[in-house]
């Protein structure tokens, strides 16, 4: 266990148990903070599932599998119409691992993440915090930026910084001692903000674990709209795909490049080296692909469309504004290529970019798109872009970045976490940042989790044991568990230059292990040497791209 791994006793010097005040930590808490207002400073006792009445409509669940732990929370007003929520929950001085973990959130992040927070505490033993960026609401909701610039702020990053800053200090109060180190752990908008903080908080954090990061806001929700106008086609008939047809698409693409890899396993390792046929899958091809029929096939308006999609987007004079989703994405556009786009999108440009004073709808053209995007560089509300390339203060300081991102996922084209690490090689003018930042892609896994591709490695959003403990490790190490390799990267200088990755049966690793693979750091990829192809074992880090 992260016990026997961290000598906890030896890390706490001896410190005892005796004086812990949880109750006492709310008067405490104002003197410390002013204008700080605890609103809960209470023991939550051990094998009591979590629940509160104020879980935001994004993050309801209930929390099982917990130790005892103090729950502290307040409320902290940024300006006379702004104001954040957030919590920090505290372990035992037995089970505390002398360190402090912040994890994030998704989409539009209305809610303190409760479900996020368990794990971390349960199984590693952290003091966790996390907040509610400034609102309560779904993770596509975004009605709380309407006429409130200080709103958009708190989301954009002063909601995190102010609450990391806060739940250090409570941390440090209820132990008398500061945490050692203080990590990130997030993905989506979760990854966006860890980011975020490495940008412009070099000192909040000593490692930061961002998964699929929403980073460039304002292109990733332009592209968002732009693949759903493309396939909103009011002007062609009968260019409108269908999701019956991205399915198997998926299907065909997939059994077209499998095998690049050497091995047939229902997963494309670089669809950057997948260029598949798309003949096979048109209404009048010669060959038609067994996955499709007749009168289930792509006619040549629907051609027009999906070609579209699968091209980088770029301006009417040919600039560069994002990358498109990649071979191997398709079965998940049914979702969010329908024509309807995620609720961050038309939200983000109606009430920040365009300051729609109440709800409504947003229709716009490709052209109006554009510009409304450059009107969203121009002006970046809330300083929510996580863009920024120059990470040196946080490297001279010590700081590791850990980056992942699946290559099918359907929601943030995992190109842009390419393009981004790339922005930042190109800041430092080629040089070697490994030993401070490492990117590590995914093969066949969705948005943060899911899909055919081995996506348990012991990252953000780990379920509890009794809920199947998906995401959690196969093994509890720094070989396999991505929060463990942070960590020794932090505080032993040894970066991971691979993690074995599970995929469990039907997500629950109470079910069992069907196979698993190795992640390696970018520009690596995991190169087949022979043997068992459900084994990591099987595999080695090579030169892939």
């Amino acid at each position: 266990m992260l016990i026997a791994l961290l000598s906890v006793s030896a890390i706490l010097g001896g410190v005892s148990a005796k004086g812990l005040d949880c109750p006492g930590l709310s008067k405490r808490s104002e003197i410390l903070i002013k204008g700080l207002k605890p609103y809960v400073s209470a023991i939550h006792p051990a094998n009591v599932t979590f629940s509160t009445p104020d879980a935001s409509p994004a993050y309801p669940q209930p929390v099982p599998d917990l130790p005892e732990f103090c729950r502290f929370g307040a409320e902290y007003n940024t300006s006379k119409t702004s104001k954040f929520r957030f919590e920090v929950w505290l372990p035992t001085l037995e089970h505390w691992n002398g360190r402090f973990a912040f994890v994030g959130n998704g989409g539009d992040a209305g809610g303190v993440n409760y479900p996020a927070m368990g794990v971390p505490l349960s199984k590693y033993g952290f003091a966790v915090a996390s907040t509610d960026t400034g609102h309560n609401g779904t993770s596509a909701d975004g009605t709380f930026a309407i006429s409130n610039p200080q709103s958009q702020i708190d989301f954009g990053y002063r909601a995190v910084h102010l609450s990391t800053a806060f739940a250090k200090k409570i941390a440090g109060a209820y132990y008398s001692r500061k945490p050692r180190y203080n990590y990130w752990i997030g993905c989506s908008s979760g990854g966006k903000q860890g980011v975020k903080s490495a940008q412009m908080f070099p000192g909040d954090f000593d490692g930061v674990i961002a998964g699929a990061p929403a980073q460039w806001w304002s292109h990733l929700n332009g592209i968002t709209m732009h693949v759903n106008l493309l396939n909103a086609n009011t002007t062609s008939p009968g260019a409108v795909i269908p999701g019956s047809l991205f399915t198997a698409l998926n299907k065909e693409v997939v059994a077209q490049c499998d095998k690049i890899d050497g091995v047939s396993d229902g997963i494309i390792t670089n669809p950057r080296l997948c260029k598949p046929d798309l003949s096979r899958v048109m209404c009048d091809s010669k060959i038609l692909s067994p996955y499709f029929g007749p009168s289930s096939c792509f006619s040549s308006p629907q051609m027009v469309t999906l070609k579209a999609i699968y091209t980088n987007w770029t301006s009417t004079s040919g600039k560069f504004l994002f990358p498109t989703f990649e071979p191997g994405s398709e079965s998940g556009w049914v979702s969010t290529i329908n024509g309807i786009p995620y609720g961050p999108a038309p939200d983000y440009f109606s009430y920040q970019v365009l300051n729609k004073t109440s709800i409504s709808t947003l229709k716009i053209n490709e052209t109006e798109l554009q510009r409304l995007t450059a009107i969203g560089d121009a002006t970046d509300p809330g300083q929510t872009n996580a863009i920024d390339p120059n990470l040196r203060p946080f490297f001279s300081r010590g700081g590791k970045l850990l980056q992942y991102h699946g290559f099918a996922d359907p929601l943030i084209p995992s190109g842009s976490s390419l393009w981004y690490y790339e922005h930042v090689r190109s800041y430092f003018k080629n040089a070697d940042i490994s030993n401070n930042y490492r990117l590590f892609m995914l093969p066949g896994v969705g948005h943060c989790s899911g899909g055919a591709g081995a996506d348990s490695f012991g990252g953000p959003g780990q379920q509890g044991t009794s809920q199947g403990a998906g995401g959690q490790s196969l093994t509890f190490d720094a070989q396999h568990d991505m929060i463990l390799a942070t960590m020794k990267w932090v505080e032993k200088g040894v970066a991971p230059k691979s993690i074995v990755s599970a995929k469990y049966v039907n997500g629950s690793r109470t079910q069992g292990t069907a196979f698993t693979r190795l992640l390696c750091p970018y520009p690596q990829g995991a190169i087949y040497k022979g043997g068992d192809s459900n084994s990591s074992s099987s595999y080695e880090c090579g030169p892939s791209f």
